[in-house]
């Protein structure tokens, strides 16, 4: 049996000091590159061309679109770390899945945003988004595949973890929730035996 495929290798295109948005001070850099590869037998053989690139904080482990490095000492939303935009973002896709939104999931939402989230997100911001996302049409898979380059292990980590919050939110995680869940690891490209361990983690702390 021939297996082939593609997946994203990174590089280290170059590294500093830069402030992080996230930190709020002076941290270490890597600016990363993600090149898609075809794949025989899991060995990346052919380049396919760029992925994406992103800045990853050597503290925090927060990852931002490149441009971060021009930004000085000034604040913007706009240099929110790229994890915690993809979490507010696939919470709401979440919520939305089955097509009715309730008080009850909206509380949850905002919740976990503000857990895992260093900018916090108040109620009225929250139904902005909402509205906004709802307009969009764009479910998980997609909006993952375009900013799943951009994420690091620690990013995809925060977002699985914040799935598995959503779905046992009422107490009890569905198939139906976990093949959800399992999806949104392999657009991300984790390994079976990484999203394993994030759910084995989340086991432990909850009991």
């Amino acid at each position: 049996m021939i297996i082939f495929g593609t997946r994203g290798v990174k590089s280290t295109i170059k590294s500093g000091n830069f402030n992080c948005p996230q930190c709020e001070t002076s941290r270490p850099y890597r600016h990363r590159k993600v090149t898609r590869f075809f794949t025989l037998y899991f060995i990346p053989l052919i380049p396919l061309g760029s992925a994406g690139e992103y800045v990853e904080c050597g503290h925090c482990k927060g990852t931002f679109i490149p441009r971060v490095l021009e930004m000085g000492n000034s604040r913007n939303e706009e240099f929110m770390a790229i994890y915690e935009k993809a979490i507010r973002h696939t919470m709401v896709l979440i919520m939305l899945a089955d097509g009715e939104i309730d008080e009850r999931e909206m509380e949850i939402v905002q919740k976990i945003i503000n857990k895992f989230g260093h900018n916090d997100i108040t109620r009225e911001q929250l139904d902005i988004y909402v509205h906004k996302v709802q307009r969009s049409s764009e479910d998980i898979t997609t909006y993952l595949k375009k900013v799943g380059p951009s994420l690091n292990e620690h990013g995809k980590e925060i977002l699985i973890k914040c799935a598995l919050s959503v779905a046992a939110a009422d107490g009890h995680i569905d198939d139906s929730e976990i093949d959800l869940i399992t999806q949104m690891a392999k657009t991300m490209e984790m390994s079976n035996t990484h999203l394993e361990g994030i759910f084995n983690q989340m086991i432990e702390v909850k009991e």
